[in-house]
């Protein structure tokens, strides 16, 4: 859905390619891919990614390994004895809530507080794209991959009746994925406009458990985005 919109802008999308060679000349940068078409541009922008830095901090003086990429630790966030680990190099996903959350959990634990173990079954992820793109959970793959008897129900943003007010720009869907052995969702998307905003109540209803009939009788707010939820829901009920 992203790839048909930045299309629809203009762009050039290539998936499922590999650059096989770059090259420079005067002044344009040539990138040959292994379909064997090539891209010209000003600029070459590259994306390696990005690993969490342990090997020089001292971890070896604790008992934890230097050599790992990250640092494991326990539902407390202890690492070890005196030391706890939170954000990016515990592992669990490179969100700034994710960060916070781990923090919240690690604080408690360090002043003797009552906390929840952390559970990592609902992370929320938003990609701020226009239109942008929200999940949580599982994805159907990733449920399926699990062995999980699963279902799915989706709803076109563009047909509901927000996306009819919001005119040009609405393309979008929400779509829904149930474990039936529970009756729950396990994980689920919303891409559109505010896709991250809409994620909220899905958010929510991953992690409560709350059950798909319970989400089916409740009252949707009209006209609003969130309202394509139910028509999604309905899909799953039938």
């Amino acid at each position: 859905m992203v790839t048909t919109a930045l299309r629809a802008e203009g762009i050039v999308v290539h998936t499922g390619v590999k650059v096989t060679s770059v090259s420079a000349t005067d002044g344009k940068i040539t990138a040959t891919l292994d379909n064997g078409e090539t891209v010209t541009a000003h600029h070459l922008l590259v994306s390696t990614g990005r690993r969490a830095r342990v090997a020089d901090i001292g971890l070896e003086r604790v008992g934890i390994d230097p050599g790992a990429h990250q640092v494991n630790v326990d539902e407390q966030m202890r690492a070890a004895d005196g030391v706890w680990a939170v954000g990016d190099v515990t592992g669990r996903g490179a969100f700034t809530h994710m960060a916070m959350y781990q923090a919240r959990l690690a604080i408690a634990s360090i002043l003797g507080k009552p906390a929840e173990p952390a559970q990592y079954h609902a992370v929320p992820r938003v990609t701020f794209t226009d239109p942008e793109v929200g999940s949580v959970g599982m994805s159907e793959a990733t449920a399926r991959e699990a062995g999980l008897p699963v279902k799915t129900g989706a709803a076109e943003v563009g047909s509901t009746a927000r996306g009819w007010i919001h005119g040009p720009g609405n393309a979008g869907i929400i779509k829904l994925v149930e474990n039936t052995a529970t009756g729950t969702l396990v994980g689920a998307t919303s891409v559109g406009p505010w896709g991250g905003e809409v994620l909220s109540l899905l958010a929510l209803a991953v992690h409560a458990q709350t059950p798909v009939t319970t989400l089916a009788q409740m009252i949707y707010a009209y006209p609003t985005f969130h309202r394509g939820i139910e028509d999604a829901v309905r899909s799953l009920t039938g």
